[in-house]
């Protein structure tokens, strides 16, 4: 019974610093998101926090969250990323005609984090419901818009991208083994390609066009129309063509050329070249592979051929920006 009383009273404690810091932030005019910010656990149930001039903050079981955002009027909620297992509960949510936002890229909660601490003096404790405040502060700009048929879509991509790492490995390996044993592995590709055909279907389902893509492209095959897939749901959240270079990783502007020669320059000046990697070079590794599979199938090149080779990045920017056109247009 004790115990359960010091729960409840830290549990308010909480609650109680998160608002504090709530009305720090105010009280510096940042402006909260329009909506509730909601901090998912895996373990625990999450956090939600709706602002306003009487602000709520609680937690809530999984299984009550929609009737929560309902009864409450909300219209709009923001969620720190997207996870497999809140995909789910998130495509009900935007089925209710409740708007989902999720925030691109999650390190930017810690940057604001040290910003308030160095910049406005102001300290975020570490807690669920503090974090559930913190998020709802993050700019605009850094927030996307989804809805439940991308969610779908976006699910099966985990599913397929889980899977297809293993592919090529596979069929390389098919033909290493005695011919009484191959079916073994002709069973693990198999697998995979169901894999690949149900994210497809799952993408044309909701976004029929993409069966005129493979036409326009020549996409016959499974496994490229899964990376074609892939290339353009990450494509659909972009609203500018710099955005998609920026997320596969490629900047062809002058100015980018000469930084990275200072930078490596420098790396070699003070040996601290892994660190350096990390902080420079930030983007979707997924989506670039995604590009770059696309790209030699589709264009029908060899990345072991040397002539090849070295074509394959220009052919991989003009591919992006053929298929941006096309969705720019459509």
């Amino acid at each position: 019974m004790r115990k359960k009383v010091n729960e409840k009273a830290m549990l308010e404690q909480k609650k109680n610093e998160a608002l504090g810091f709530y009305r720090q932030l105010i009280e510096r005019s940042l402006k909260p998101f329009d909506g509730a910010s909601i901090d998912f656990h895996r373990k625990r149930d999450p956090v939600v926090f709706i602002p306003g001039e009487k602000p709520v903050i609680t937690t809530v079981k999984k299984e009550e969250l929609l009737d929560f955002l309902v009864k409450n009027n909300v219209r709009r909620v923001l969620v720190d990323a997207l996870f497999p297992s809140r995909a789910e509960l998130l495509m009900e949510v935007s089925k209710a005609g409740i708007e989902v936002y999720f925030i691109r890229r999650p390190t930017i909660i810690e940057k604001f984090r040290e910003f308030l601490k160095k910049k406005l003096k102001i300290e975020a404790p570490k807690n669920d419901f503090t974090d559930a405040v913190l998020q709802s502060f993050i700019k605009p700009k850094y927030l996307q818009k989804t809805d439940w048929k991308y969610l779908d879509c976006w699910l099966e991509m985990h599913l397929w991208r889980n899977n297809s790492r293993d592919y090529q490995k596979y069929r390389q390996k098919l033909k290493t083994y005695p011919p009484e044993k191959r079916h073994k592995i002709a069973k693990l590709i198999a697998d995979i390609e169901k894999t690949a055909q149900d994210f497809v279907d799952t993408v044309v389902m909701h976004y029929p066009e993409v069966k005129e893509h493979f036409k326009r492209f020549g996409i016959t095959d499974i496994i490229t129309q899964a990376y074609y897939c892939e290339v353009f749901l990450e494509m659909l959240p972009c609203e500018k063509f710099h955005q998609v270079l920026k997320k596969a990783g490629i900047d062809v502007s002058q100015k980018a050329h000469l930084k990275k020669l200072e930078q490596r320059r420098q790396e070699q000046q003070d040996g601290e070249e892994e660190d350096a990697k990390k902080k420079t070079f930030i983007y979707d590794g997924k989506f670039a592979n995604a590009l770059y599979q696309l790209t030699i199938k589709v264009r029908r090149l060899n990345p072991y051929k040397k002539k090849h080779k070295q074509i394959i990045p220009v052919a991989t920017i003009l591919l992006a920006k053929e298929i941006w056109v096309m969705l720019e247009e459509e």
